[in-house]
């Protein structure tokens, strides 16, 4: 059997394995002199801890906050819904308004926006007196002849 992790080890000290697993790790031990040293300093360390003072404030917390937590605290009166979110509210939804809107115009609405030739020009791969690499390009486009 391999040397179990040393968290495991912890847990045996601290008495957390479940039953089946501390006897498995009890009759590790009994065969293992590294896991042994090991739960032994763990127990040592245990000890050790369990051994230092416990450390003083120097000041009486409960006295000084006492007085504070006690002390009522001052709410603001809640403003109402429409009053709070009314204004970006409203903002929110004329934006989304207008922007549907204009989507339906651009995606076939009744305002007519159809290129016109200097529009079609500005997305030529060449740009206007740019040099052609290939003649197929710098031709005039085929609704435009």
């Amino acid at each position: 059997m391999n040397c179990p992790k040393h968290e495991e080890a912890s847990a045996y000290v601290d008495g957390m394995l479940p039953s089946s697993e501390r006897e498995q790790f009890a009759a590790h031990m009994r065969t293992c002199p590294i896991c042994l040293a090991r739960v032994d300093d763990l127990r040592a360390l245990r000890r050790d801890l369990r051994e230092l003072p416990s450390a003083a404030l120097g000041v009486d917390l409960a006295a000084r906050l006492g007085p504070r937590l006690q002390r009522p605290v001052s709410r603001r009166p809640l403003r109402s819904f429409w009053i709070a979110w009314g204004g970006p509210g409203l903002a929110a939804a004329l934006s989304l308004t207008v922007g549907a809107w204009l989507g339906g115009m651009l995606a076939g609405g009744s305002i007519s926006l159809a290129p016109q030739a200097g529009m079609i020009r500005v997305f030529d791969p060449v740009p206007p007196g740019g040099l052609c690499a290939v003649a197929e390009l710098c031709g005039p486009p085929k609704g435009l002849k």
